[in-house]
């Protein structure tokens, strides 16, 4: 199976699926990552820092390459026709099966903006008149799995992770401009003490939903659709 993971900024796919990722990965199915933005307008580290740090995230996930569509961070419009073209653009080569993105349900005006964008691009990704300017051919994507961002979600499915957690850690410290702090960094919640508690806080009680240590929740874009119901044996 083909797995397209879109995160907002260069360290959400970490925080909100991480452990998924490493595991499809482990799997052996193909999971391409890519950023919208490159964070340039995040309170510590610049553009080349991140970028550095997000191949390493990466890499520690079991991804070969992780693209990013440059779109500008802190200013990101659902409805600008070129940053629906930029995404619709980006599905159509990858082809996935499955897309992973972040919900829209979150403070921050990127992942609002960013969430509508992605939904609409998969939505015109499957429309033949669509030109996204690439030349590339239609795909409609079969399914697309909603991950939280900083609100909890409703989660119509929850991935057992336990295996893959330490991975989706170490993929999360990579960031280290983001979650450490060092001489002249700015304080900001996420590289405060205690930050990495709450997401294991946050593994736990969706681990504990299913029965098992570590989970990460997921909402579904459209009906999941069964042939049988061996799923549930």
């Amino acid at each position: 199976m083909k797995i397209l993971v879109f995160g907002i900024h260069p360290d959400d796919i970490e925080l909100g699926c991480g452990g998924t990722v490493a595991k499809c990965v482990r799997q052996g199915h193909e999971v391409s990552l890519v950023d919208l933005t490159r964070g340039e307008r995040s309170s510590n580290g610049t553009p080349e820092e991140r970028a550095l740090e997000a191949q390493e995230a990466a890499r520690l996930l079991g991804c070969a390459a992780r693209g990013n569509l440059e779109l500008p961070d802190a200013a990101i419009q659902s409805e600008n026709p070129e940053h629906g073209r930029r995404v619709v653009s980006c599905i159509r080569q990858h082809r996935p099966d499955l897309v992973l993105f972040s919900s829209g349900d979150d403070p921050h005006p990127d992942h609002v903006a960013g969430g509508a964008l992605i939904e609409h691009a998969l939505y015109l990704s499957g429309i033949y008149g669509y030109d996204s300017g690439g030349g590339e051919e239609r795909w409609a994507v079969r399914q697309a799995l909603l991950y939280p961002g900083r609100r909890e979600i409703e989660a119509a499915v929850v991935v057992d992770v336990t295996d893959t957690f330490a991975a989706k850690l170490e993929a999360i410290q990579a960031h280290r401009t983001q979650f450490q702090s060092h001489p002249g960094s700015r304080e900001t919640p996420l590289n405060r003490p205690g930050f990495l508690e709450l997401v294991e806080a946050r593994a736990l009680a969706s681990g504990h939903r299913i029965g098992v240590r570590y989970g990460e929740p997921f909402e579904t874009l459209k009906p999941l659709g069964l042939r049988d119901l061996s799923v549930f044996e």
